[in-house]
């Protein structure tokens, strides 16, 4: 083959190769929409809480988790109404777009495994919520103990809201969706497992306050600690990765849309 010829073929590679990065972003560009969706609607959510950022002295905390959070709600059926309405009504706006999205572009993506997990998540939650448990009926102390961490952790609405952006980040082949999803989940399992929210065992703070010499006889040399953030903050810690990944693939959507 002549120097020409290697020439063209590498030019050709070179074209293809830019063809199919192109349409692999025109494939996944509208992840964008469904991450800002769920961004707006962990946001939102700080308005069912009584006080989502301002300090308060003293909280009544119902179980299970009807807002999200361990964290005195404004109304708890208003919760409940509010995540089992705007979940199901935003994974099915969000279908809708795959849809047009589809039939405009000619492209799928596995949305409706997106759509489907969030769907049988939460009403897994519903289902385990409705079965009765001495747990829901003691004290939130007992929520503190190994014994009872799991139950609180999973009988909140936020944690299929995790499950739902790591599969969307399955579908979207988007390695940051599933962090997204991950970060989400283990904040809530963190912050609901244990009452009051932000408890820190007493080996973190030995770790985070630089005493490196380990416990003594297995017992931590702290008593532990608390992260004392407001419902809100949470929230918005929760929705930071999903807002930052709407504007860069939405930007990056319009680039390929524009040709650029």
């Amino acid at each position: 083959m002549d120097q020409a010829s290697e020439g063209q073929a590498t030019q050709t590679l070179a074209e293809l190769e830019r063809l199919r990065r192109r349409t692999r972003v025109r494939a996944h560009g509208g992840a964008w929409l469904p991450a800002l969706g769920i961004a707006v609607l962990l946001l939102a959510s700080s308005a069912l809480y009584r006080h989502p950022f301002a300090s308060t002295y003293s909280i009544s905390v119902d179980s299970p988790y009807w807002a999200g959070l361990p964290d005195e709600q404004r109304d708890p059926l208003a919760s409940y109404l509010f995540w089992f309405l705007c979940t199901p009504l935003l994974l099915a706006t969000v279908g809708a777009w795959y849809r047009w999205r589809s039939r405009s572009l000619g492209l799928r993506v596995a949305w409706p495994l997106f759509v489907g997990t969030g769907l049988g998540v939460l009403l897994l939650l519903a289902v385990l919520a409705a079965v009765p448990t001495q747990e829901q009926q003691q004290s939130d102390t007992l929520n503190s103990s190994p014994d009872h961490f799991w139950l609180s952790g999973l009988l909140t609405p936020l944690l299929p809201i995790a499950v739902a952006v790591m599969a969307l980040g399955w579908a979207e082949r988007s390695r940051s969706l599933t962090i997204a999803g991950g970060w989400i989940a283990i904040l809530t399992v963190w912050l609901c497992g244990w009452v009051p929210m932000g408890y820190l065992p007493g080996w973190t703070t030995d770790i985070l306050g630089g005493d490196l010499t380990g416990p003594m006889d297995g017992i931590p040399n702290s008593l532990g600690g608390q992260v004392d953030w407001r419902p809100g903050i949470w929230l918005t810690l929760m929705a930071l990765p999903l807002v930052t990944f709407a504007a860069i693939r939405g930007w990056q959507s319009w680039r390929a849309a524009s040709g650029g």
